[in-house]
């Protein structure tokens, strides 16, 4: 994470958001008294989503045992689940 210090000369803010958007970057930025973190949009969101699913009770448990199933080749094949549904 990069860190910026905003002075009052700061003016390019948009400059910033493309940066932070185009290269997926996400910055610290400080003040005199106080400090934010900037990151995209689209960014937040995949966290609030993450943030979201992790919540649900179980869930972490759940996938946690399904890659421990890959990983021992314990799966089936859309085939083997699903049959002949013609």
């Amino acid at each position: 994470m990069e860190k910026l210090i905003i002075n009052q000369n700061q003016k390019d803010v948009i400059n910033l958001i493309q940066l932070v958007n185009q290269e997926n970057k996400v910055y610290q930025i400080e003040s005199n008294q106080d400090s934010a973190i900037l990151i995209s949009k689209q960014e937040y969101e995949s966290l609030q989503e993450t943030i979201e699913l992790l919540s649900v009770p179980g869930l972490k448990e759940s996938l946690q045992r399904s890659l421990q199933q890959i990983s021992n080749n314990e799966t089936y094949s859309l085939d083997e689940v699903l049959g002949d549904i013609d």
